[in-house]
């Protein structure tokens, strides 16, 4: 399992990196769970989201931050675990700040190859102060 995991982790970053998000979409299981947790109010970016939903959270991520960096520095895989560790770097467009915070992205792939649980951590607390400014 560990193996079909890591393959199936490297095809979403691979997809998320070329721009091919209806293709990373593909990789989810219809129930699938995706969270970064924060408060949507002032990150627009952040809190739950259905599958249908994915898509939602590059364009608006796109729509008010810069990326400069998004550096995987390692990945652990354990059977149908896959948890990566990170550095990511944005500008926020209306204030100008620097987000600059550490991630942990916790991945679990189903026994037919489809990511059932996409859950990022980060600093959500830099997050949001660079959105209020």
């Amino acid at each position: 399992m560990s193996e079909n995991t890591r393959s199936v982790v490297d095809e979403l970053l691979k997809r998320i990196t070329a721009g091919d998000i209806e293709g990373a979409v593909k990789l989810f299981a219809h129930d699938a769970v995706w969270e970064i947790p924060g408060d949507p109010a002032i990150v627009p970016w952040v809190g739950r989201r259905t599958v249908e939903n994915i898509p939602e959270f590059f364009e608006t991520i796109s729509a008010h931050t810069d990326r400069e960096l998004f550096d995987i520095e390692r990945m652990v895989v354990d059977g149908p675990n896959a948890v990566l560790i990170g550095r990511a770097r944005v500008v926020v467009r209306s204030t100008g700040k620097v987000i600059d915070t550490p991630f942990a992205i916790d991945i679990v792939v189903d026994h037919e190859g489809r990511i059932s649980r996409y859950y990022m951590f980060e600093d959500s607390w830099q997050v949001a102060q660079a959105m209020i400014g």
